[in-house]
């Protein structure tokens, strides 16, 4: 299964030491891009800051990517603010009422003064770099 088509991706990227930190996300195709949310303070949102290179794979709910998946370099970037409706729209379009149902439920929190909104993050796929075993 390619980037595409897949429910979940492993988003790695890497920290100023070089070790990589691994979180499967949603994905959505933007574009020439795909882009996915995540909170604006989370880990992968700092280490980006300091590095662009990235490494994406189809993976599970959990992270777990099967023997035979090719992982794939990439750069990636902040989306601008202007960005954030269009990149709303496609995850909408892919994930349908379980994107509503988390927007919703972000709603409430922001309400609550817990919530500081999403970041959009936008990936430009490069080269495969190797097959998982």
């Amino acid at each position: 299964m390619g980037i595409a088509e897949a429910r979940y991706i492993r988003f790695t990227n890497f920290r100023r030491s070089g070790d990589a930190v691994s979180t499967p996300v949603w994905i959505a195709p933007f574009g020439d891009e795909f882009v996915f949310s995540t909170h604006p303070d989370a880990g992968k949102v700092k280490r980006l800051r300091n590095d662009p290179r990235v490494e994406v794979a189809a993976c599970d709910m959990r992270g777990n990517v099967s023997s035979g998946t090719n992982v794939v370099t990439g750069t990636a970037r902040l989306l601008a603010d202007d960005e954030h409706a269009a990149a709303d729209a496609v995850m909408k379009r892919k994930y349908g009422i379980q994107w509503s149902m988390l927007g919703l439920g972000q709603s409430v929190r922001r309400l609550l003064g817990r919530d500081p909104g999403r970041t959009f993050i936008a990936i430009t796929l490069g080269d495969t770099v190797r097959t998982e075993p």
